[in-house]
Parts: C-alpha cells; structure tokens; sequence
C-alpha cells in the first residue's frame, strides 16, 4: 500500500541531514509540501531542493524568539502545519556525570528538551482549531536503557521527551490530534558512524537483526504516524532497534 500525504503540510525540525534530512525527503515525495527548520540553514535549502513547494528556515530551537519568528514564516508560506516531527537535537556521547559541565547538560536539555515543547506551543493552537494534526518527536533507545554509548545528559533529555508525548497526547487527543515517539537504536548517521568507527561489530552483536539501523528504517516509521494508518494510535514509544530492546 502507497502512503499519500498530499493536500498535507509537514514541518520537519532539524532536517539539514542526518534522520531528519530523510523524513522530509520521504514525506516530501509521499506529496506533502514539507519546510525544514535548521541553525545550518544550507543543509536545509539542500533538503527540500527537491520538493515541490518545499521551504528552509534558520532556526535554533531552544530560542523561543527564532521558533516564534520560524513559526510565524512557517504559518504565512503554508496557512497551517498538519504534520509536525521533532527531531532537532544534540548527541552527546558518554564521558561520565563529572566530566559534563553544567553549561553542556543546558544546552542539551535546551535543545532536546524544550526545544519540542517550544515548537509545539506555536502550532497546536492551529492544529486544534483544525481538529487534525500528527507530531512526532524523537526519542532514543538510550531513554529506554540508560546510555550505552550517549552521556547521562543526552539519555535524560530523550527519557523527558517520552513523558512529555505522553501527557501532550492526553491533552490534545480530544481535538483529533496523535502524539507519538520514535526512539531509534544505533543508527548510521555521521556522528554515529564517527563514533563507533573501528567498534562497529561490538554495536552490531547484541542485536537480533544483525546491523546497525538505517536513517530510512526511522523515517518509514514516521511516514506510517504522521499517515491514516495510525489514526488510532497516540502516546505511544515506537522503539526502531532491529530488536536490541524489546520493552
């Protein structure tokens, strides 16, 4: 069965590369009309290149004065977002609680963390004016664990992210509008890749599925929510880690 997302329009955080980049580019080509927002606003002119009515803005996500003005550019260019995926963030690997300083834990909840909540306040009104929305913000299964590879204050970031899909699909249920999280495994994107080079078979073992995931095993999953085949399903923790955790 084709997904069809056409007449939708879908914001994509952090799609200058990597996971996001790929989201958008799928839901692009599923016939959304797609924006990416990204502080490397190059990468996000090279995303959405290739779409049809596609459109990149700067923004910082944990600013709340950038994602107003992204919002309001967003708003005026689409007359309202239906599909909204949350998926800036910062990784940040494991050097132990004391080699994290207190400016690095802000920046990382700032962004992973409030980062969504702050996007999210500039569209659900419209969404539930609407009566219609699909968000999607991205967890990890280091929320699920504990970091394995990732530093306590990226896994804490993601974990907050569950509970704040949770408690948003709650509330926003009754106006039609699904809320749900991807938590992917041990992906192949360039930090990943980065860091594991040379390790990459001791990641590999422990999982049922024999390799590391692809960015577009998460994007699928994400084009499945944000589509009607997931009408029924909201506050839910999608885990994307060819079986490494099965919670």
């Amino acid at each position: 069965m084709e997904i069809a997302l056409q007449g939708k329009n879908a914001l994509i955080t952090g799609g200058a590369a990597g996971i996001g980049r790929v989201c958008a580019q799928l839901l692009g080509n599923s016939g959304a009309r797609v924006a990416v927002c990204d502080i490397d606003l190059d990468g996000a002119n090279e995303t959405v290149a290739p779409l049809a009515g596609g459109l990149a803005v700067r923004c910082d996500v944990s600013d709340p004065k950038q994602v107003e003005d992204m919002a309001q550019t967003v708003l005026s260019a689409f007359g309202g977002v239906d599909i909204l995926v949350n998926n800036a963030g910062i990784i940040s690997f494991k050097r132990g609680i004391n080699g994290i300083t207190i400016e690095e834990w802000d920046k990382v909840l700032s962004v992973n963390l409030r980062g969504p909540f702050l996007v999210c306040r500039q569209f659900v009104e419209q969404m539930k004016e609407r009566r219609y929305g699909r968000i999607v913000n991205f967890s990890s299964m280091a929320a699920r664990v504990g970091g394995i590879e990732v530093g306590i204050h990226y896994a804490a970031s993601k974990a907050g992210l569950i509970a704040f899909t949770k408690t948003l699909a709650k509330e926003l249920g009754p106006y039609g509008i699904n809320v749900n999280t991807v938590a992917p495994g041990f992906t192949e994107t360039t930090p990943v890749k980065t860091q594991l080079a040379g390790r990459e078979e001791r990641f590999i073992a422990p999982i049922p599925l024999g390799r590391l995931g692809d960015p577009m095993d998460t994007a699928k999953t994400v084009l499945f929510l944000v589509s009607s085949l997931s009408d029924y399903i909201t506050g839910q923790i999608i885990d994307i880690n060819g079986g490494q955790y099965m919670g």
